[in-house]
């Protein structure tokens, strides 16, 4: 594991880096299935969030959730 460097950090660093980035990408995964079985927003609202998501995400996934992801429950 001495070799392992991601961005040229030190090996536990780049570990704690990459889960993270894992957890966000997870989090963004799991908005971007919400806002397409999300019944509770119109279909023009779906597509906004979608083309959002896909375009700046982890901010819009951020947003949605605090937004119209309170709406399925």
């Amino acid at each position: 594991m001495d070799n392992f460097a991601f961005l040229g950090l030190n090996p536990p660093l780049s570990l704690l880096v990459i889960i993270i980035l894992l957890a966000i990408f997870i989090f963004e995964v799991a908005m971007f299935v919400s806002v397409i079985l999300n019944k509770a927003i119109t279909d023009n609202a779906k597509i906004l969030w979608v083309i959002g998501m896909l375009l700046i995400h982890p901010f819009v996934a951020i947003a949605y959730y605090f937004t119209d992801y309170q709406k399925t429950k």
